[in-house]
């Protein structure tokens, strides 16, 4: 018998027959979110489909519509992965199923929403955590009041209360205060007040507004783009321009509650990717977000790389405590909902935060135990563990957990937005990314292009100071 960390993920019993990418970015994570911020993400992201079961023999991906730009990364990928991928609707894979019924679908994110419409509408079998766990999991506000039902060791929420968007100004303001006392009581006047904010169904910043003060000024950071950042000297402008900025960002009638957290000086903010299956849950270890400069934003993902050697000690002390943390969180997620832990095949990740030196002089002085911070929960695909898949389909490898584990260990970082000179058409630059990363392969460093945009989405893996050298040389060249 294999070991179950040398078999594909989506390996069926009996095999699909037909095996489908659902990158369901919209419609799914930010389900909740003003029509307009989907529209833009699925702009963006819509091409990326790196959990793809290549291990079916007819190979689709699922798209709302059939365009130009669908047409042409499809058949990229389909060279990449040297295999046949067709973009399909759900329409023409009804009819496709006609003759082959036994279909695996794995959507980006598995909500109720999407596994009602794969297993009821497409008659196929859906991939993921189930719809139940991901629900609560993903939601913010949910997800943070569940966590207060446990007893965890060496992990915590920060210190939050749940706002209505309709009184968030007001709600914020005492907020403000109850954490200048935490400050002023613990005597550290240094510590900069602030406050996160959160839409309860936000994701991938899109739907949160940082806000803390250096000196006399109030910065707001509107979802995660420093660029954009705002100065004020008065927090009730600061909270009403928050208000409009989340407002911009929600559909009210679907989720109008926000999460305020106590602004956190930290030292960084690793997530951990784990695969679930055969009851045993398995770590992908931690995970970097690359940080625009001055932003608490995370542009793309990496191999964990500890920045000094506080955070290396760390990383030894609490990686292992997180997957313990996590597994607490998910078995006991799975027993709520009375699903049995053994039969779920999915991926899922945690974001935390590891304290500064400031902040674990703030929990020292407040009489608590050191411990790191839980960001979130996302109980799907992330930007990390789709690009892992993107490398291993283009190695021609099986999509195990052995093989995600190797593809870490040699190095990936995926970069969301990689800026490029306008002049310079997408479709060129994926042309000439393909002919250097065929090149490249042998040697095991590639260059991916996953989202042939402006900016585009790509993926290093390898020797990533050489792919990253080699995109430069490409790029400034076609500037000519």
């Amino acid at each position: 018998m294999m070991n179950r960390l040398d078999i594909s993920v989506f390996a069926l019993e009996p095999p699909a027959k037909i095996g489908v990418g659902f990158h369901n970015v919209g419609s799914g994570v930010l389900r909740a979110s003003h029509s307009s911020i989907i529209h833009k993400i699925e702009a963006h992201y819509g091409e990326r489909c790196g959990h793809i079961p290549l291990n079916a023999e007819k190979l689709r991906i699922l798209v709302t519509e059939h365009n130009q730009d669908i047409t042409t990364q499809t058949a990229y990928l389909s060279a990449l992965f040297k295999k046949e991928l067709k973009a399909i609707t759900a329409e023409e894979l009804r009819q496709e199923q006609q003759a082959d019924t036994s279909t695996l679908v794995v959507p980006y994110i598995n909500t109720p929403e999407s596994q009602k419409f794969i297993q009821n509408e497409q008659a196929a079998n859906s991939w993921g955590i189930p719809a139940a766990m991901v629900n609560l999991l993903k939601n913010k506000a949910d997800f943070y009041s569940w966590l207060d039902t446990f007893e965890l060791q060496n992990f915590q929420t920060p210190d939050y209360q749940i706002a209505q968007i309709e009184q968030l100004p007001q709600q914020a303001l005492a907020f403000l205060k109850t954490i200048e006392a935490i400050i002023t009581t613990a005597g550290l006047p240094s510590y900069p007040p602030g406050l996160m904010l959160r839409a309860a169904e936000s994701d991938g910043n899109y739907g949160c507004c940082l806000l803390y003060t250096i000196g006399k000024r109030i910065i707001l950071v509107p979802n995660g783009e420093q660029t954009a950042a705002m100065f004020y000297t008065d927090w009730s402008q600061a909270l009403e321009d928050a208000q409009k900025i989340l407002l911009d960002t929600m559909d009210v009638e679907k989720e109008s509650r926000i999460v305020m957290s106590r602004y956190l000086d930290l030292s960084d903010s690793p997530g951990m990717s784990v695969v679930i299956i055969d009851g045993q849950i398995e770590s992908l270890r931690w995970n970097g977000q690359l940080q625009a400069e001055g932003s608490k934003a995370c542009i793309g993902t990496s191999s964990y790389q500890p920045k000094n050697a506080t955070i290396a000690r760390m990383q030894a002390e609490y990686e292992s405590q997180t997957l313990a943390c996590f597994e607490q969180v998910l078995k006991r997620t799975a027993q709520h909902f009375n699903i049995d832990f053994q039969s779920i095949r999915g991926v899922a990740n945690i974001d935390i935060m590891l304290p500064s030196s400031l902040e674990e002089e703030l929990q020292k002085r407040r009489g608590q135990q050191a411990s790191l911070y839980i960001a979130e929960c996302n109980p799907r695909w992330t930007n990390y563990t789709d690009a892992i898949l993107s490398v291993i389909g283009a190695n021609q490898q099986t999509a195990s957990i052995q093989n995600m584990r190797n593809t870490i260990q040699q190095r990936i970082q995926a970069i969301d937005k990689y800026y490029f000179p306008p002049h310079i058409h997408q479709a060129t630059l994926r042309e000439r990314i393909a002919e250097k990363d065929e090149q490249l392969k042998a040697s095991g460093t590639r260059i991916i292009c996953r989202m042939a945009k402006h900016p585009m989405g790509i993926i290093f893996a390898g020797n990533i100071e050489q792919a990253q050298q080699e995109l430069t040389t490409i790029i400034e060249k076609l500037a000519e």
